[in-house]
């Protein structure tokens, strides 16, 4: 019943770094001498210059090609990304997108002074999943898969004004999904429609999600700083507490908030204006969310990830995550660790008579159509193993090279997975595609005081569980196991290959791709039709349209004469500079005289002069 880390307020963890920490510690020293090379510099210090030695020195530090061990480590990684605190290796600079949902419950306080706080919002738990079942099996994730824990109220929340009541709790990384959110709040609405004792409160990483999306109808007095735990989802409608009336403080704690929330009823409901804003962005789901996270196309794959993929379709996020891969020196060595059983699984296609990964298969491989875009779009070296010269066409097949191509990018993604045993990928195969591969016990459902709690529900344990439950529990089950044993336990259980049919999955085609080709007419309409809110928004509050706007594009940036004209300053003073003399410590701008370039001649009539390592010096 405890939170995630992520849920109780630490930051997600990153994506393992495929290195040494010693190579990061050497990797980032260089990166530092470099960005401080890049700052101003000049003889005391004061002065604008551009230290090119240091620079230069810094960027071979972290390149390519010194054939030392960090370097090789390195190989692909985002250094800078890093640097500024945003997770190392594929899909790292991406780890801060997230959404983050809260659902309180009007009835726990009453069950959690009986003892019972746990019991309660377990079913509550399968009330939601059964609600929400057909549209959680509909959609498919990019990043992370939807989960709902239980969380229970502590001291430390309830010092800073929060709500100390249990609650549940779910946070998913979102990536480059946005989509994700979206469905969330989808989600979220229809549960608190039919559960009217049900309040959530959803946001992002930038904050206030709904508030956001509904910033040109909110109220004026709403800002950062007193949004906090204002904005809530109840009834199936958005609701804004009022404003803060002195000596009231801006932030309102969350205790307070729902006491309000629930003792208000219908008055806090926002204004239809704010209402048909979020109604707007959810309009045609979830249809059209549906039809955004689902591609099914053609891959050539061995036969386990075959059938791994087919089950687990929330895979293919974690392959993608974790592709470019690290450098084969690095694999082998983390494959060097594992024991006799870890390394029989494999992902490749291996030679040999008997081997159970040389046979491969060609399937329909659903994902969602942006993790589609990405895979066309990857241009990165896999290791030998996952190349055209070593991968294997289907028994009596020919099949097209776009399939073998992107069977191969899979498993090279989900065996760098495997190998660095990543942490967050273990709750993708707690959402089984196939019902069978649910657990079939769920050890708090022959409960008494579950039971109590839950209408269809029984204390006898002859009673089976529920399908929802059974989807409850197994998306909070286990979820801190290592991912290397969670996937080898799938990889040798005997459910797995009944609940996959792979001639089920054979198919003659890809699914159509005409949605990847996006016209500039298309997005200029787009445009045009968002600023045109922004102007309406604008008139009405009475504000000027501002100085040259009749000039600008539809984009908001100047017109093209006028990019023209700064793009050619640019170039002047780029020249300028390029044409002054420098050393060691950068180029010297002190004295334009003394730094102009040198006429004709004038080594012979001032002496001779030689090339220094930075530049030009004078002897």
């Amino acid at each position: 019943t405890a939170a995630p880390a992520c849920a109780r307020g630490a930051a997600p963890s990153p994506v393992p770094v495929p290195c040494r920490a010693a190579s990061a510690r050497a990797q980032l020293g260089a990166l530092s001498a470099w960005v401080e090379a890049m700052g101003p510099r000049g003889p005391d210090g004061g002065g604008a210059g551009f230290d090119f030695g240091a620079a230069l020195g810094g960027i071979a530090g972290f390149g390519g090609g010194s054939g030392n061990d960090d370097a090789d480590a390195f190989a692909g990684a985002d250094l800078l990304g890093m640097a500024l605190g945003r997770g190392d290796g594929p899909g790292g600079g991406d780890l801060d997108e997230f959404v983050h949902c809260e659902v309180f419950y009007d009835g726990t306080a009453k069950a959690a002074e009986a003892g019972e706080a746990v019991p309660y919002l377990r079913a509550r738990l399968c009330e939601a999943f059964e609600l929400l079942e057909d549209d959680l099996k509909k959609y498919l994730w990019h990043r992370d898969p939807f989960n709902l824990e239980i969380v229970l109220g502590d001291d430390a929340t309830t010092s800073r004004g929060d709500a100390g009541e249990p609650h549940l709790v779910g946070h998913l990384r979102t990536g480059d999904g946005a989509e994700d959110e979206w469905f969330v709040i989808h989600l979220l609405r229809r549960l608190t429609a039919v559960q009217p004792g049900a309040a959530c409160r959803v946001v992002d990483a930038d904050g206030e999600l709904l508030l956001i999306e509904a910033a040109l109808a909110t109220p004026r007095w709403l800002s950062p700083e007193n949004a906090e735990n204002r904005c809530w989802i109840r009834g199936g409608a958005v609701h804004l507490l009022q404003k803060p009336r002195p000596p009231e403080p801006q932030r309102l704690g969350r205790a307070e908030a729902l006491a309000r929330l629930r003792k208000a009823g219908a008055e806090t409901n926002a204004k239809d204006k704010v209402q048909a804003a979020i109604s707007a962005r959810l309009s045609g789901f979830p249809r059209s969310a549906v039809e955004l996270s689902t591609h099914v196309a053609r891959a050539v794959l061995p036969v386990p990830v075959a059938r791994a993929l087919l089950a687990y379709p929330q895979l293919v996020a974690v392959a993608l995550d974790h592709l470019p891969p690290p450098p084969a020196r690095e694999l082998q060595r983390l494959r060097n660790q594992f024991t006799q059983e870890e390394a029989s699984v494999r992902f490749d296609c291996v030679e040999g008579e008997g081997s159970p990964s040389a046979e491969t298969v060609c399937a329909g491989v659903r994902m969602t159509r942006l993790q589609y875009a990405r895979l066309r779009g990857l241009r990165c070296q896999l290791g030998q193993r996952f190349t055209a010269k070593h991968w294997r066409q289907p028994l009596g097949a020919s099949i097209e090279d776009k399939a073998m191509q992107l069977g191969q990018s899979l498993c090279a993604g989900l065996e760098v997975a495997y190998l660095q045993g990543t942490s967050s990928a273990t709750a993708t195969l707690r959402w089984p595609a196939p019902e069978a591969l649910l657990p079939e016990v769920v050890p708090w459902f022959a409960d008494a005081a579950f039971a109590r709690h839950s209408a269809g529900a029984s204390s006898s344990s002859s009673v089976p569980p529920s399908l929802a439950a059974r989807r409850a529990f197994a998306q909070q089950s286990g979820l801190d196991e290592p991912f290397r044993a969670a996937l080898g336990r799938v990889w040798q259980s005997e459910a797995l290959q009944t609940a996959v049919d792979l001639t089920a999955h054979w198919r003659d085609r890809s699914d159509a791709e005409e949605w990847l080709e996006v016209s500039a007419e298309d997005l200029d309409r787009d445009m045009a039709a968002r600023q045109a809110e922004f102007d309406a928004f604008d008139r009405k509050r009475g504000v000027a349209p501002a100085k040259g706007a009749d000039k600008a594009t539809p984009n908001g940036e100047g017109s093209a004469d006028d990019v023209k004209k700064d793009m050619a300053s640019m170039g002047s003073e780029l020249s300028a500079l390029l044409s002054k003399a420098s050393g060691f410590g950068g180029v010297d701008v002190g004295d334009s005289a003394a730094t102009a370039p040198a006429p004709a001649g004038a080594g012979a009539a001032g002496g001779p002069t030689t090339a220094g390592r930075g530049g030009v010096a004078s002897d």
